[in-house]
């Protein structure tokens, strides 16, 4: 169901009458977030072809395949007792307007964390299907702090991250956006599914002390909830011609683990660089004197997950479950000498194929495809209207804090100057 900005005002007004109840009652009890580090992928690679592929992209391309691109963004604002996640999402058609999510296409948008007597008082007052304060498995959104049980003794952590509230209701809101698509082909800004080590077999997260007391069980629950969310993407994504671009290979270290790279880069081993650099030693060595792209690939991609849910003995993801992805990590070179790097994904190799030349079609001056260009773009900038509204009613009922106060007068100079 669409929304408007009307609509979301209302919705917010809502929840800052009822949490400026308690506004008196919790003072000095703002909930610490430190960015949680990524742990990586559990993944392997492994090269099929060690011949490097030459795209020209400059000569023309006549394509009739309809295309859609999807992205989603968000931005956590920042109060004393209270944080709040907001999800902006951009459907890009090339047959049809823009569908943005959660005005065109609704759902939850708005996710809500704070301590768990808190958050079910709200839930329970408010009862409202857009503002998300569980995950979908019904857990809240809870940052108290608890001991809980690891392998390694008791320690102390929150029942919930922040950032895991943002990576669930981001993919939450992609699915919601992959729903509309019609078009032949989807491009997707980011893996076709993420994989984080955390939905690993051997992967251990902490339990709760009193568990059946609070009737939570951490930080697990994020772990069931996310690999139900990856569950439902892949019966999303069955079957149609879909293909991810992952853009930022900066912090990725998988082409150093892949035998056969070694030979691409004339060396006897790979060094310790990340993605993008050894794509760069690669483009030196092999595509020193092309403009358009070179591709290196294919190559296999299996994922290792395995996810079952303690509270019920459900197994929710299994290894049988995740497909085998091809890719191919394309050297893009603009006549200025300017280069980008990318690893494009898909579950089909004739799909992965038959896609490149459509996604490098155009290049924008940012050296993206416009196909992502545009839907990471305005997916930003409905998340910082969102951030933006969100802060304008809310400041009025509870208290921001600064670097959030700081965040939303940045934002509001963007829009005044026509940039957001």
């Amino acid at each position: 169901m669409s929304k408007s900005e009307v609509d979301i005002q209302l919705e917010l007004l809502r929840l800052g009458i009822e949490v400026s109840k308690f506004k008196e009652k919790i003072k000095n009890m703002t909930p610490s977030y430190t960015p949680k580090i990524s742990l990586g992928d559990k993944e392997s690679l492994e090269l099929l072809d060690n011949k490097i592929k030459r795209v020209d992209l400059f000569s023309p391309n006549v394509s009739d395949c309809s295309v859609a691109s999807i992205d989603t963004s968000s931005k956590i604002l920042r109060t004393t007792f209270l944080d709040l996640v907001v999800v902006g999402g951009t459907l890009y058609s090339t047959e049809r307007d823009k569908i943005v999510f959660p005005f065109d296409a609704g759902g939850r948008y708005l996710g809500i964390a704070s301590y768990l007597e808190l958050i079910r008082t709200l839930k329970s007052s408010l009862n409202s299907p857009d503002l998300a304060f569980h995950n979908v498995l019904g857990y809240e959104f809870a940052l108290d702090e608890v001991d809980v049980v690891t392998k390694e003794g008791v320690k102390r952590e929150s029942l919930y991250h922040l950032d895991d509230v943002a990576d669930e209701l981001r993919l939450e809101a992609e699915n919601v956006l992959i729903r509309q698509v019609k078009e032949k082909l989807l491009v997707l800004d980011g893996p076709l599914f993420p994989t984080p080590i955390e939905l690993s077999y051997s992967f251990q997260f902490g339990i709760p002390e009193e568990k059946d007391k609070i009737k939570h069980w951490g930080r697990l629950t994020h772990r069931w909830a996310y690999a139900a969310l990856i569950k439902e993407r892949l019966e999303l994504i069955k079957g149609k011609d879909v293909v991810g671009v992952v853009k930022r290979l900066e912090n990725s270290k998988k082409l150093k683990k892949t035998k056969g790279i070694a030979n691409l880069i004339g060396s006897i081993s790979v060094p310790d660089l990340s993605d993008a650099e050894i794509l760069e030693l690669i483009s030196e060595t092999q595509c020193s004197s092309v403009i358009g792209l070179c591709l290196v690939g294919p190559l296999e991609i299996k994922s290792e997950i395995y996810v079952k849910r303690e509270d019920t003995d459900q197994v929710i993801l299994e290894p049988k479950d995740i497909p085998t992805r091809y890719a191919y990590y394309a050297i893009l070179k603009i006549p200025s000498g300017v280069q980008s790097f990318f690893r494009v994904e898909s579950t089909s190799q004739t799909v992965l194929d038959s896609s490149i030349g459509v996604i490098f079609s155009n290049i924008t001056s940012d050296i993206l495809p416009t196909y992502i260009s545009v839907v990471d773009n305005y997916s930003k900038r409905v998340a910082k209207s969102l951030f933006y509204i969100s802060f304008n009613v809310l400041k009025d009922f509870i208290t921001i804090l600064h670097d959030s106060k700081l965040e939303a007068i940045s934002i509001s100079k963007e829009i005044s100057s026509g940039l957001a």
